[in-house]
């Protein structure tokens, strides 16, 4: 399943549910894969993902390898190269500069199942 994240003041982008899950756990949404952020809830949401990215900048996205594997589905090449990692901080940043420009305009984010 995959989540779409709106603003007025971005342009909409879509995550596996894993991965957007995950993301807004960490903005103290978690659980809703529909909902929406807008005034103080858009300062709060901001802040918590940002502290908690920062706090762990290098951490991969995923603490279960299998879920990493099925979330990027990459192609193993012929070299047989394994994928780098993606980090927790390279997956959100679509998401917290959704929610800064948001933020900035005092307007709102949504998200739902797409």
């Amino acid at each position: 399943m995959l989540i779409k994240f709106s603003s007025e003041q971005s342009a909409d982008f879509v995550m596996l549910h894993v991965a957007a899950e995950q993301l807004l756990s960490m903005m103290g949404h978690g659980g809703s894969t529909e909902g929406s952020v807008s005034g103080e809830a858009l300062n709060s949401a901001l802040s918590s993902l940002t502290s908690t990215i920062e706090s762990e900048p290098e951490a991969p996205a995923y603490d279960n390898v299998d879920e990493q594997d099925s979330a990027d589905d990459w192609q193993e090449d012929d070299v047989g190269e394994e994928p780098e990692p993606v980090t927790v901080s390279a997956r959100a940043a679509p998401l917290v500069n959704m929610l800064r420009k948001a933020k900035e305009a005092d307007g709102y984010v949504m998200w739902r199942p797409e």
